[in-house]
């Protein structure tokens, strides 16, 4: 039986005699491959078809001998083996006939052609321009064929008869000589060659559909990656304009950009060109599917930059207010936003303060930490990130955004949202519109009923606010809220507190001890020997030395403070054993500190004098000795290769104690390991 369109209808039990016919001619094998394409889109059958290794053999075989004699015959092949592409339990057949790497030959003998067909119609203009005086027939060469009115066929009636359209556009087109052709020609072939496209278009999608499909395992993917699959797609999306075909090369690609080697092809092709154009497709399918893309390039900072460079930003910005694509562009906005430059540039409209009014209405709404960052889970990192620019921190905290922030911060005790005010607070001009909310946040502090990441960020932003700020009586605040004790007891070295809020109970009491008062108050409490023996636990934490240091910089510049972290800590030994860290920063302050300390009239001033001519001169000496040991070209052993300065010899002379001491440095020992008899340096 045949439907009503005269289509004969496919029998599964009839299968060997739909191979015989890809054994004929041209016509009979696109009509048996179509028969057996039937077959296999009905997924009842693709068991058995499976299992006929004769109707695989053929149908590889054809696809191989005959894909550059027609479009339609090639398309129902590959079209058949998509639909076993379509199960992973298939993909071993399409595996074990090649089909990946021959679709991959198809596509670019295809792409290959649409670029002759393109070039011979649309790039033969007229030599000439016809001269008006004259006729332009005189002009005009007689083409040597001319279609027949009303009908697209050629000459010959058995190729007529084959039905094998396509194959007689393409012999047009490619027969077209280098004369020129009348207008009415280059008309018919302008729609020969779109008939043709169409046709081609149909084969990529099935094409591509099955190498999406198979990608799925890694090793065939490197395969693909071996022969410039990028380069397939990238070319494919540059000729074509069908929507679906685009949609699914963008996909493609957004699959292959996961891996570095991908993603490096498609910069090199200029991938962001590409894809710029589509973002303003009608299509939501296309940009969502784009803006997918463009998300997984973001990763990478030459691409970031090049999105910039190309104004994409306000076109991400846009998108923000579109429900379809605003969890994409969210994302892309915050690996944007990373960089400082562009953090600059969201200032340049209204977006920062769109963005703020949108957490404010959107931040007690829950996301499901199961399926990843939600859309104000995204929207809160961006605003966090675009807060370290002062200029959007302006716009964000302006207009009392600040005490909403604040006020939905506290209510849904959001860590996140703290974080994003402790951003605001990092900028001078902000810290004033602080002032009036200095007691809810050392409230927040030391009321004890927050967890420790939210009381992380109320120390942070509380330390910023108070640091050299003359609005705020610090000492008042400190007497209020009660801070010392809460300070000293995060500072508590046997305490379990998290390292992060140990640290941020260092910087608390450096930006305390700024005020004078405030300062004696916590050297009484014991703060400077707590820092001391935090010191001791965590030496090998750049950040938190720094950090103890500048705290000791504070105290020290309060005479009365300073008098008593000098005589009854042991932070002057130390800060002579920072003297000659690997950290800059650290030396500076150590030095910052030393300049004060050896001002002082105490026993230290001499020695802080000593130690520095000691570290000095043992430098010079080292340049020296390694100059005279590099002159002299002999060899020896290991350890007089060292520079003399980190000699064994050295460390053991070189004393952190005066000469009456009995405690030095040596290779063996910890200047903070506990070895040193502080108590004998500090009862001196």
């Amino acid at each position: 039986m045949s439907p009503g369109d005269g289509t004969q209808v496919a029998v599964l039990n009839r299968v060997d005699d739909y191979v015989e016919l890809l054994y004929d001619d041209i016509p009979e094998k696109i009509k048996g491959s179509a028969l057996i394409l039937q077959l296999a889109r009905n997924p009842d059958n693709l068991i058995e078809l499976s299992r006929n290794e004769a109707l695989l053999s053929a149908l590889s075989r054809v696809l191989r001998e005959e894909w550059k004699r027609s479009i339609e015959l090639s398309t129902n092949i590959v079209y058949t083996f998509f639909c076993f592409s379509t199960y992973n339990e298939f993909h071993p057949v399409i595996i074990q006939y090649k089909i990946g790497s021959l679709c991959m030959d198809v596509i670019d003998y295809e792409l290959k052609r649409y670029d002759q067909w393109k070039e011979k119609v649309e790039g033969k203009k007229p030599l000439l321009t016809p001269d008006k005086s004259e006729l332009p027939k005189s002009r005009i060469p007689e083409p040597k064929r001319r279609p027949k009115s009303g009908t697209w066929a050629v000459a010959d009636v058995n190729i007529q008869k084959s039905r094998t359209l396509v194959s007689s556009y393409h012999e047009d087109l490619c027969n077209i000589t280098d004369e020129c052709l009348s207008k009415n020609d280059e008309e018919q072939m302008k729609r020969k060659l779109k008939t043709l496209s169409k046709r081609q278009e149909q084969l990529l999608r099935v094409a591509f559909y099955m190498l999406l499909n198979i990608a799925d395992n890694v090793k065939v993917e490197e395969k693909m990656h071996k022969k410039d699959i990028v380069g397939l797609l990238i070319g494919a999306m540059e000729r074509h304009s069908n929507i679906d075909l685009l949609i699914l090369i963008v996909s493609f690609l957004q699959k292959l950009s996961i891996f570095v080697e991908n993603k490096n092809s498609m910069a090199t092709r200029g991938i962001i060109d590409k894809l710029a154009p589509l973002l303003d497709s009608p299509n939501a399918d296309l940009v969502n599917v784009t803006l997918k893309l463009l998300f997984n390039l973001t990763f990478d900072t030459k691409l970031r930059n090049k999105m910039i460079k190309m104004g994409l930003l306000p076109k991400f910005i846009q998108f923000t207010s579109d429900d379809k694509h605003i969890t994409l562009a969210m994302k892309i906005l915050y690996h944007l936003s990373m960089d400082d430059r562009v953090k600059l540039l969201f200032t340049q409209s209204d977006c920062v303060k769109l963005l703020t009014d949108m957490l404010l209405l959107n931040v007690n709404s829950e996301s499901n930490p199961s399926n990843g960052p939600g859309v104000t889970d995204v929207l809160l990192a961006l605003c966090v990130n675009l807060a370290w620019c002062e200029r959007a921190a302006q716009q964000m905290a302006a207009e009392g955004r600040l005490r909403e922030l604040l006020a939905r911060a506290y209510r849904h005790r959001n860590t996140m949202l703290m974080k994003l005010v402790r951003n605001l607070s990092h900028h001078a001009q902000i810290k004033p519109l602080f002032v009036e909310f200095v007691g809810d946040i050392a409230g927040a502090v030391t009321s004890g009923d927050a967890t420790e990441e939210f009381t992380i960020e109320c120390i942070g932003t509380l330390s910023n606010i108070l640091i050299i700020n003359n609005n705020i009586d610090v000492f008042a605040v400190v007497e209020r809220y009660n801070l010392i004790p809460c300070i000293m007891k995060i500072l508590d070295p046997e305490s379990t507190c998290d390292p992060e809020l140990v640290l941020e109970g260092v910087v608390a009491a450096g930006a305390l001890a700024g005020d004078e008062r405030a300062a004696c108050a916590l050297v009484q409490a014991g703060g400077g020997g707590a820092l001391v023996a935090l010191l001791r636990l965590r030496q090998a934490d750049d950040e938190h030395v720094l950090q103890t240091v500048y705290a000791f910089r504070q105290i020290l510049s309060h005479p009365r403070a300073a008098e008593h972290l000098v005589t009854r800590t042991e932070a002057p030994a130390y800060l002579i054993d920072l003297m000659q860290d690997k950290n800059v920063e650290i030396r500076k302050m150590c030095d910052s500190c030393l300049d004060i300390i050896s001002q002082m009239q105490n026993e230290w001033a001499e020695r802080i004098k000593v130690e520095r001519f000691r570290c000095h001169n043992g430098q010079w000496l080292s340049v020296v000795e390694t100059l005279g040991a590099e002159g002299s070209g002999g060899g020896g052993d290991t350890s007089d290769d060292l520079p003399p300065y980190l000699s064994a010899e050295y460390l053991t002379t070189h004393r952190l104690t005066t000469s009456d001491s009995q405690t030095s440095l040596n290779d063996d020992s910890d200047s903070f390991s506990g070895e040193v008899d502080m108590d004998r340096i500090s009862n001196r």
